[in-house]
């Protein structure tokens, strides 16, 4: 085949690195040694093709042609015969082959990821579970805020040594809030105020501590309790409250 005379299938490319490197790997051409006048004369062909299709041809086209052509006439000129010893200079096409790398690293990682990504099943989102027509109330006013709540939380998974690698495969069983609310329930018949950390430590699960955090705040919205913090990060007291709320 006469590599002069490449014939181009003008497919997509996204850029004049992107048509360079088509070039050079469908002839198998070491990409450190890029014959520079063969390359040149396909490429300025290439843009030839296009404009004859009357496709339109983004301007940094035309600015890589004009680099390649600065590159080829640094190869013709005549050498300096009147000097003894001749220092070996930068070889022109170094910018050119480095980007050239570059580009193609970043492109097998982007067919990395899409492929990646093409592999990953499909995630379908879930309608909310309260409906939109229901109001959602806020929690009770009182010495603690929702923003406290999940930080205390989030200190008792710490503080149990619950919480898994991220890298792990977690499964959690679901447990129903209203046994843990018979659960809080049963604690607070005896006592009219128990400690959030002291029942979470009797837990067997980290399904059981989401739970029973989960029947907290469904009480603490009934009304039935109140949850109490003396310092930042501290226990959660749940006081029961009387018949009157009080």
């Amino acid at each position: 085949m006469n590599k002069s005379n490449l014939t181009l299938e003008l497919p997509n490319f996204e850029g004049p690195l992107d048509l360079l490197l088509h070039l050079i790997q469908s002839q198998k051409i070491d990409i450190y040694d890029i014959p520079i006048a063969q390359i040149t004369s396909q490429y300025l062909e290439y843009l030839r093709q296009m404009q004859s299709l009357n496709l339109q041809i983004v301007g940094e086209y035309f600015m890589m042609s004009s680099t390649l052509l600065r590159i080829k006439s640094q190869y013709l000129l005549p050498q300096n015969d009147f000097v003894d010893e001749i220092e070996p200079e930068d070889d022109p096409r170094e910018e050119l082959v480095q980007q050239l790398v570059q580009y193609s690293i970043f492109k097998k990682i982007s067919a990395y990821f899409k492929e990646r990504n093409e592999e990953v099943p499909i995630v379908v989102s879930k309608e909310a579970s309260v409906s939109t027509s229901v109001k959602v109330q806020p929690l009770p006013k009182g010495q603690i805020t929702s923003n406290e709540l999940a930080t205390t939380f989030s200190m008792v998974l710490r503080r149990l040594k619950m919480r898994q690698p991220d890298t792990a495969s977690i499964k959690v069983a679901e447990t129903p809030i209203n046994e843990m609310i018979d659960y809080l329930h049963r604690r607070l018949a005896s006592k009219r105020q128990v400690s959030f950390f002291s029942c979470a430590d009797k837990m067997h699960s980290i399904s059981d501590v989401i739970g029973l955090f989960l029947a907290m705040l469904e009480l603490s919205k009934k009304h039935e309790i109140r949850v109490l913090q003396a310092r930042e990060f501290g226990d959660l007291n749940l006081e029961r409250n009387d018949v009157n709320g009080k």
